[in-house]
C-alpha cells in the first residue's frame, strides 16, 4: 500500500508539472525591443569598446545571444524605425530616404501594419516608450499606429516644438519658457534648438523636457508599463534618445567614465538595461520575456568626441558602408535563447516582425510583401545555420547586398566587396570580377522597380 501511495504522489508530481509546462507552452511571451540611437557596432564593451563599462548588457550577452552580421532596415532614423516596426523597406511605401522635422506634414501611412498593431488582435497590451520619428500629426502619431501608451519625444532630441502638437492642460514649462514661446513655429529652429518636447498619447505635457534626465524617466516608465502587465502579454518598444546628439546624462553617471560624456551616456543606457532585466526577474516573467537590444544606425562619426566607433567596419550614419548599417544586436530570454551564443546568421531589423508575430500566434498580412524573416530557429538555437536573404538593400537604394558579395553605389563611386574576405571593405574588387558587379547591378535595377509602391 505504501508502495501505491508513492506512486500516486509520483503520478499526481509528474501531472502537475506537465499542467505547468502545456500552461507555460500556451502562454504568449512578452517582447521587450530596445532600440537605441545612433550606437556603433562598437560601442558596447562586449564588442570591443573601451574607456567606459557595460556589465549589464555584458551579462545580457553572457546570459543570451550576440549577433555579429546584424543590420538596420537603413542608416539614418526615420527609414529604420520603419523597418523596425512593420518588417518592411520604407521605399515600398513611398518614403525617400530622409527624416522627418517638426515642420514636415507627412509620416509613414496609417495603412502600414506595425508589431504593434499585429499584437494587440490577439490581446497584446502594447507601449512606446522613447522616440517615434514616423511623423509628429495625429494619423501619423503611435497611438494611431497600435501603441495603447505613448510616452516620449516625437522626433530627435536635437530638434525642436512643433507648435501644431496640442499642449495638456497641465503642460508644464521648463527654463524660463512658456505658451507664447512653444506656439513661435516661425523661430523654432534658429532659438530653439535641442529643446524637443515630451508627449504623453497626443499631447505635450513638458516643454522642453530635461534631457538630462531622459534616460531614467524613460527606463522608471518602462518598468512601470512591465510591473502594470504582468499578468497579460505585453509588446514594449523602448527607443531611447541617446547617444543621439546632443548628449546628457543624469547627475549618478555624468563625469563617471574615462570616455568623457559619451561614455557616460553610454554607461547610463547600460543601467537602463539592467533594471528592465532586474524587473522581469523581480516580476518572475522573466522567462517568458524576449529582449532584444540593438541600435537604429551606426555612429554619427561627424560629431567626433560626441560619437562612438563601427569598428572594425567602415564609415557610419548615412553611408551604405557596413558601418552605417551593421549594428550591435543581444538577444536574451531564459530557457529559450541559448546562453553565450555569438550568431553570425545574417539577420536584421526586418526579421523583427515575422519573428514577434510568429511568437505570438498573430498572422502576418498576406496582403503585402514582407521583407524579414521568421528567426525564431536562431533565436532558439535548433538551426546553426540559416539561408542568407535574397538581397539586402542599402539606405541610398543604389547598393545591394547578396550573400558575402556586396555593390555600392554611393558618392559617385561604384565599388564591389566580398564581405566575407573583406569585412572593413578597404579592397574594391569591381576590376577583379566585373561579372560579379554587373549581376549585381542587374540584382538592384530588378529590387529597385518591384519596390515601388
Amino acid at each position: 500500500m505504501e508502495n501505491v501511495r508513492c506512486y500516486l504522489s509520483f503520478l499526481g508530481l509528474c501531472l502537475a508539472l506537465l499542467a505547468r509546462l502545456s500552461a507555460a507552452d500556451s502562454t504568449p511571451t512578452n517582447v521587450i525591443l530596445i532600440y537605441t540611437d545612433d550606437l556603433g557596432y562598437g560601442d558596447l564593451a562586449c564588442y570591443g569598446a573601451q574607456g567606459y563599462e557595460t556589465p549589464h548588457l555584458d551579462r545580457m550577452a553572457e546570459e543570451g545571444m550576440r549577433f555579429t552580421d546584424f543590420s538596420s532596415s537603413s542608416s539614418i532614423c526615420t527609414p529604420s524605425r520603419a523597418g523596425l516596426l512593420t518588417g518592411r523597406y520604407a521605399k515600398r511605401w513611398g518614403h525617400d530616404g530622409k527624416v522627418y522635422f517638426p515642420y514636415s506634414k507627412d509620416g509613414m501611412p496609417p495603412s502600414e501594419i506595425t508589431i504593434a498593431e499585429l499584437l494587440k488582435e490577439v490581446g497584446y497590451q502594447t507601449a512606446l516608450i522613447g522616440k517615434w520619428h514616423l511623423g509628429h500629426r495625429p494619423q501619423y502619431l503611435p497611438t494611431a499606429q497600435g501603441f495603447d501608451l505613448y510616452y516620449g519625444i516625437p522626433y530627435s532630441n536635437d530638434m525642436w516644438q512643433a507648435p501644431e502638437i496640442p499642449l495638456a492642460e497641465n503642460v508644464v514649462f521648463n527654463e524660463g519658457l512658456g505658451r507664447a514661446e512653444y506656439l513661435d513655429g516661425k523661430n523654432g529652429r534658429k532659438l530653439y534648438r535641442d529643446k524637443v518636447p515630451l508627449m504623453l498619447g497626443n499631447e505635450v505635457i513638458e516643454w522642453p523636457v530635461d534631457q538630462g534626465q531622459i534616460t531614467r524617466m524613460y527606463t522608471e516608465r518602462a518598468q512601470a508599463f512591465i510591473r502594470e502587465n504582468q499578468e497579460a502579454p505585453f509588446f514594449l518598444y523602448l527607443a531611447h534618445a541617446m547617444p543621439h546628439v546632443p548628449l546628457f546624462a543624469s547627475e549618478s553617471f555624468a563625469e563617471k567614465s574615462e570616455r568623457g560624456l559619451f561614455g557616460d551616456v553610454i554607461e547610463e543606457l547600460d543601467w537602463s538595461v539592467g533594471e528592465l532585466l532586474k524587473t522581469l526577474r523581480e516580476e518572475g516573467i522573466a522567462e517568458n520575456t524576449l529582449v532584444i537590444f540593438t541600435s537604429d544606425n551606426g555612429p554619427w562619426l561627424s560629431k567626433k568626441e560626441a560619437a562612438g566607433t563601427a569598428a572594425p567596419f567602415r564609415d557610419g550614419k548615412f553611408t551604405d558602408y557596413e558601418g552605417g548599417c551593421r549594428v550591435p544586436c543581444i538577444a536574451w530570454q531564459p530557457g529559450t535563447v541559448p546562453a553565450g551564443v555569438e550568431c553570425e546568421v545574417q539577420t536584421s531589423t526586418l526579421d523583427m516582425l515575422p519573428t514577434i508575430a510568429a511568437l505570438a500566434g498573430a498572422p502576418v498580412p498576406q496582403d503585402r510583401v514582407i521583407d524579414g524573416r521568421d528567426i525564431r530557429s536562431v533565436l532558439t538555437g535548433t538551426i546553426d545555420e540559416l539561408p542568407a536573404p535574397e538581397f539586402f538593400l542599402y539606405r541610398s537604394n543604389n547598393s545591394i547586398r547578396v550573400g558575402d558579395w556586396k555593390l555600392v553605389q554611393f558618392k559617385k563611386k561604384t565599388e564591389l566587396f566580398n564581405l566575407s574576405e573583406d569585412i572593413g571593405e578597404t579592397k574594391n574588387l569591381i576590376q577583379t570580377y566585373p561579372e560579379k558587379a554587373n549581376e549585381l547591378l542587374r540584382r538592384l535595377a530588378a529590387v529597385n522597380a518591384q519596390l515601388k509602391p
